[in-house]
């Protein structure tokens, strides 16, 4: 339903576009464009050898699409396009590095390492540097002096094979085995020289336009491969975290979790690969979901992460038919002990009964295995999730937005039309909009200035109220309520938990931002009885067309609190340093260290809350004084010398409008999840 809005929506305004007023088209255009580029992101991210590049083929439906043995020399990011905006649905785009994209490698690298520190950073590092000129080496052999002219360019192939991908993707052979260089399209390997490769389909099994990424796995001994993996990270909407059934949540799983929770990533699914090649099947799966599910909550607090376990390899045999390897038995006893996925598999065989009664019996093994897969359940997981996240919120205002611009202009063009039928041409009429519609931008204005002071006095207050929190909680930590500092309790755990205090600095920002919205949106509906006072006085018939204030960018508005997530270095070296000095000046040194990491932190925070709610406030004035601006615009010499004109145009206005309230009823509903979710 949200991607049968959005075209409609998208419609609508190319419609409105056609006849909008000069201030309201950026705003409309803004809103197509936005519309038009809506295309969440789903990455698949987790330890090699965990099955995603098979599970990726298995969730879009092209079965043999990304290799599943690729060499692991390759640290191509591939992002699978389905419905992409431009309308692009074959081929593909492979991006190549440059030698800044090379050293950027390093720096973004540097600063997602220092999000979670360890002993071993610098050590990396250096590995890491080496692999980089390693790939150098190996990417110049293979291209020889086409190597410079490659930087920082692309190959675009309008159609694209098996072979060609793993062109661009799989490290192939040793440049020494790979004989006499041959033609650039059949020859060689670009893999060390690709940063990026871009795939393009159909939507297919999509109800949406959207990407599939696969990343490099971590945990790889080539480190490089991990660095990628982190640094596409926040590129992405959503996630899914692909864990072996041999070693789900292992300390690399977890390490890649908090690594999320420290970029306060989008959502996330686990998928636990691999259940088919569980010993004693089912048992043994049962056992390995609650072990992760535990997990989880010890090491993340994430009792609500959702938890899917399926099988690749089951996926793969429904959409191929290749069965080496498959146990018919063990499927059907995995969707006997899941008695939702049974009764979903014996309502299809009804339907393939009378559908295709030729051949249904295979049909029916293969239908068994994807619904035991467990993709249908991850796609449909996903899929859900998406609409109801970000995306709905995006939808849902810009039609709030449209369904604003619609009603003025169908004022506009009431008011032209009564002019029009006016042989005095109303000049006193004329004069009086232009009063009004002065007055009116003026309060406006004002009311913003009014609010941004505020705003920047309330934010002031927040930062010197961390500030405090800080200091004071900081102190109770390190120092011991006791009087006893944990740093220098020989007997006792050194770690120090600061759990209550990001909690409290979350609950204090969470209560300004709500206070201050509201006296956002107090300020704002006073601006809406004022403005409607004075359009009343202009006439009566303003009465069913009141001049409301969108105020939807404010009223959904849910603060980023990702700084609090943030690691602080010092929480790592603190147990280093007591055992070191096991002197008092270690306790006070540290409150120090740790007090200035939580205030920069805290700092952080309050500057990303200023600035996003001011953005917002001028989204939201910025788009009324364009309404504004659509309702009392007047119209040229050529518009107002026919009547016909005037009134067809009248007539395109009240359809649109009409298609829009129609439009928007369908969303009040999602509404209302807004709403509460705020």
């Amino acid at each position: 339903m949200d991607e049968a809005r959005r075209q409609e929506l998208i419609r609508i305004a190319e419609q409105m576009a056609q006849t909008a007023s000069d201030d309201a088209q950026p705003f409309i255009a803004r809103i197509l464009t936005d519309l038009k580029a809506l295309k969440p992101s789903i990455a698949f991210v987790g330890q090699i050898k965990a099955g995603k590049s098979r599970l990726i083929n298995g969730f879009t439906g092209q079965a043999n699409f990304l290799p599943s043995d690729v060499n692991p020399w390759t640290t191509v990011v591939t992002d699978m396009h389905f419905g992409h905006p431009s309308g692009r649905a074959k081929g593909g785009v492979f991006h190549f590095f440059d030698n800044d994209q090379w050293q950027a490698l390093l720096s973004e690298g540097d600063e997602i390492r220092g999000l979670l520190p360890d002993s071993e950073d610098d050590y990396k590092r250096q590995i890491i540097e080496e692999q980089i000129e390693a790939m150098k080496t190996r990417a110049k052999a293979r291209l020889g002096e086409r190597y410079e002219d490659l930087l920082g360019t692309s190959h675009d192939l309008e159609d694209m094979t098996q072979s060609d991908l793993a062109r661009y993707v799989s490290a192939g052979a040793d440049p020494e085995d790979e004989g006499e260089e041959r033609d650039e399209h059949t020859a060689p390997y670009f893999s060390d020289l690709t940063r990026k490769a871009e795939v393009f389909f159909e939507q297919g099994l999509f109800p949406f336009p959207l990407t599939v990424t696969d990343t490099p796995g971590i945990n790889d001994p080539l480190l490089i491969r991990e660095e990628i993996s982190h640094q596409y990270l926040r590129n992405s909407d959503f996630f899914v975290v692909v864990m072996s059934a041999h070693q789900a949540l292992s300390q690399a799983d977890l390490k890649l979790f908090r690594l999320m929770q420290a970029l306060e990533l989008g959502q996330m699914v686990v998928f636990v690969n691999r259940v088919d090649e569980l010993n004693r099947g089912v048992e043994d799966a049962v056992s390995v979901h609650a072990d992760v599910r535990a997990g989880l909550e010890r090491a993340l607090g994430s009792s609500q992460m959702p938890v899917i376990m399926g099988s690749a390899q089951w996926a793969h045999y429904a959409l191929t038919g290749e069965s080496n390897g498959i146990d018919h038995d063990q499927i059907l006893a995995w969707l006997k002990a899941h008695p939702q996925k049974m009764q979903r598999f014996l309502e299809e065989i009804e339907r393939l009964k009378k559908t295709r009664p030729e051949g249904a019996a295979e049909s029916a093994l293969r239908l068994a295995a994807m619904i035991a897969s467990g993709l249908p359940d991850l796609r449909s997981h996903v899929i859900r999730e998406i609409s109801d996240g970000p995306r709905a919120e995006r939808i849902h205002i810009a039609a709030q937005h449209l369904r604003s611009f619609a009603a003025s202009e169908l004022e506009r063009r009431r008011v032209h039309l009564k002019l029009v039928d006016d042989d005095d041409g109303d000049n006193d009429f004329v004069q009086m909009e232009d009063s009004i519609r002065s007055q009116l931008s003026q309060m406006i204005i004002d009311a913003k200035d009014q609010l941004n002071t505020h705003a920047e006095q309330s934010t002031e207050a927040l930062r010197q109220t961390l500030n405090i929190t800080v200091r004071d909680m900081v102190s109770d930590v390190v120092q011991g309520r006791d009087g006893v500092s944990p740093l220098l309790d020989p007997g006792g755990a050194t770690e120090l938990d600061f759990s209550n205090l990001r909690l409290s600095m979350r609950n204090q920002l969470l209560e300004v931002a709500k206070s201050q919205c509201q006296s956002m949106l107090n300020e704002l509906y006073t601006v809406d009885m004022k403005s409607n006072a004075a359009l009343v006085e202009r006439g009566s018939e303003d009465e069913d067309t009141p001049l409301s204030v969108d105020t939807s960018a404010l009223r959904w508005y849910r603060p980023d609190t990702s700084a609090l997530t943030r690691g602080i270095t010092v929480e790592l070296r603190i147990s280093w340093l007591a055992r070191l000095l096991k002197q008092q000046s270690v306790v006070a040194r540290a409150e120090q260290m740790i007090t200035r990491e939580f205030q920069s932190i805290a700092s952080d925070l309050v500057d990303r809350f200023h600035s996003d709610l001011a953005e917002r406030l001028t989204t939201v004035i910025d788009h009324h004084l364009a309404v504004l601006a659509t309702r009392f615009e007047e119209l040229t010499d050529d518009e107002t010398a026919s009547r016909p004109d005037a009134h067809a145009a009248l007539e395109n206005a009240k359809r649109l409008s009409n298609e829009l309230e129609e439009l928007f009823d369908v969303g009040e509903e999602l509404e209302q999840r807004l709403e509460a979710a705020t």
